[in-house]
């Protein structure tokens, strides 16, 4: 191998390495974080954002992937009842994500409630 082969080798894997750091660090998702659903981006912001107001969760990321973009969160201490995160087209699906929560420890309980969109998922914890 000539000395211009190896560093074009050299630089080639350095190139490769640092693009996996990268992807892989803009990819984790925190240690402590629950994945509650894969759903549309403005359906996971949305059920970020009313976690956070409502107290329920820290911090929430919605990590985008091949079916959708993934909802995964911090649990926040402390109490809070009855806060609404967002409505879900059918029962298995709001169910779902309550069961994902709770297991979770993201909060203590959940209500799917039957409504003319779908079905609300409020928590409490």
């Amino acid at each position: 191998m000539t000395n211009r082969m190896r560093a074009v080798t050299t630089v080639l894997a350095g190139t490769a390495a640092a693009f996996a750091l990268a992807a892989g660090t803009a990819q984790a998702a925190p240690a402590n974080s629950v994945f509650l659903y894969t759903g549309t981006s403005g359906h996971c912001a949305t059920s970020g954002n009313n976690g956070v107001a409502g107290g329920v969760f820290a911090s929430y990321t919605c990590q985008a992937g091949i079916a959708g973009y993934s909802l995964s969160v911090t649990a926040k201490s402390g109490s809070v009842s009855g806060v609404y995160i967002n409505t879900f087209p059918s029962l298995a699906d709001c169910q779902g994500v309550g069961n994902n929560g709770k297991s979770g420890g993201v909060f203590t309980s959940y209500h799917c409630q039957n409504g003319v969109a779908g079905y609300s998922l409020s928590v409490t914890g």
